[in-house]
């Protein structure tokens, strides 16, 4: 079973905003590679950004990075490639977030009360609902939430329905959130209002989130919804995307799907929050590509802390920080470049984990580097 990353348990910080910081997360792992590529002077002079690659199945795969044989005058950006002959490989980048999903026992037990507008539950302040966690060989838990009204203050409470104990009790104001999360220990522990993800220390295996947006007392009412936290359903599919385009390029660059023993050309995934890949997508593309390659949630969560620290010196909100993590910005932006850069600087350039055939990845860093006319992985300098 996948975990969630750390890197999720970071932007979660944000709540609602987290969803929009979380499809940032992609484009940073974009910047981060784009700078491990300026790190190496050979590299940077080889650079062409964002082309379509045409393979043998003649479809055009937009590609984030292609590197060419000979230095270029002027930065290359986009176009068409059919001529691999000219290039030494290709990098893609893909990352796979946690998929919040409303809780299926939830939505079967309140379907009736489901506000379409809002996307939130109306339900009645007496109601009760469950909350249950299971592992394979670990003892389940079940727990039940209900609301209480205590001087004309709301309350929520969740009891261990194993022990009949109330195990939780806050009260709830408008735009209130509850987090119950296991940990990899099979621990249970519930997250308040005022506490964050961040706090834990211990991989999470699950967590449910509990969103009020508002209640009435007076009408006996109350507006909320329970998700579900996914670690990366969609990961088979990033999986099968990501092997297509190495299989498709290298039958047109060596006329074999199979991968060949020839360092002329190399395909190079990159991905992050590698904890949501599972075994058989992991497989897949060990298989398929070349070189996988993962930026630990550490690096990436860093360079995040980098722009916050930076930028909000600066007046800037979460919003307008993180829409400046383009690829765009990094080569215009000398602010943006710095930052990045100085990360590279602190780690020479090594950033990455590389993964194994078997699918594991191995724990020290290495760089990306342009050595004997080839794309090359390096561990010491």
């Amino acid at each position: 079973m996948s975990k969630l990353s750390d890197v999720f348990k970071y932007i979660s910080f944000y709540r609602s905003a987290g969803h929009q910081i979380g499809r940032k997360v992609g484009d940073m792992l974009e910047v981060l590679t784009y700078g491990a590529l300026h790190y190496d002077q050979n590299l940077k002079k080889r650079l062409h950004i964002e082309p379509n690659l045409y393979g043998f199945s003649d479809a055009g795969h937009k590609v984030e990075f292609l590197i060419t044989k000979d230095v270029n005058e002027n930065l290359l950006k986009g176009g068409s490639v059919t001529n691999l002959e000219n290039y030494i490989g290709f990098i893609e980048c893909k990352k796979v977030g946690v998929e919040q999903t409303v809780s299926t026992s939830f939505k079967n037990k309140f379907k009736d009360y489901e506000n379409k507008q809002t996307k939130k539950y109306d339900l009645k302040l007496d109601s009760i609902f469950n909350i249950g966690f299971s592992s394979h060989g670990m003892n389940r838990h079940k727990l039940s939430v209900s609301f209480a009204n205590c001087d004309n203050n709301l309350f929520i409470n969740v009891k261990n329905e194993i022990n009949n104990e109330i195990i939780f009790n806050e009260q709830v104001k408008d735009h209130y959130r509850l987090i119950v999360a296991q940990c990899s220990d099979n621990s249970i522990d519930i997250i308040g209002n005022s506490r964050s993800l961040r706090e834990f220390n211990l991989p999470l295996n699950n967590c449910r989130i509990l969103e009020i947006s508002n209640f009435n007392l007076q009408e006996n009412r109350i507006s909320l919804v329970l998700n579900n936290c996914l670690a990366g359903p969609q990961t088979p599919e990033k999986a099968k995307q990501a092997s297509f385009v190495a299989l498709d390029v290298r039958k047109k660059r060596f006329g074999s799907f199979d991968k060949v023993d020839d360092p002329s050309f190399k395909s190079i995934l990159v991905l992050t929050e590698f904890a949501h890949w599972e075994r058989k997508s992991r497989n897949m593309i060990s298989a398929c590509i070349d070189i996988n390659l993962v930026v630990p949630d550490s690096i990436l969560i860093e360079a995040f802390e980098l722009f916050n620290q930076y930028f909000e010196r600066n007046g800037a909100t979460v919003s307008n920080l993180y829409d400046l993590i383009t690829k765009d910005n990094f080569e215009k932006n000398k602010e943006i470049q710095d930052l990045i850069m100085s990360i590279l600087t602190e780690y020479d350039g090594k950033i990455f984990q590389q993964l194994k055939s078997d699918g594991t990845h191995i724990e020290e860093l290495v760089s990306l580097n342009y050595l004997n006319n080839s794309l090359s992985i390096i561990s010491e300098r």
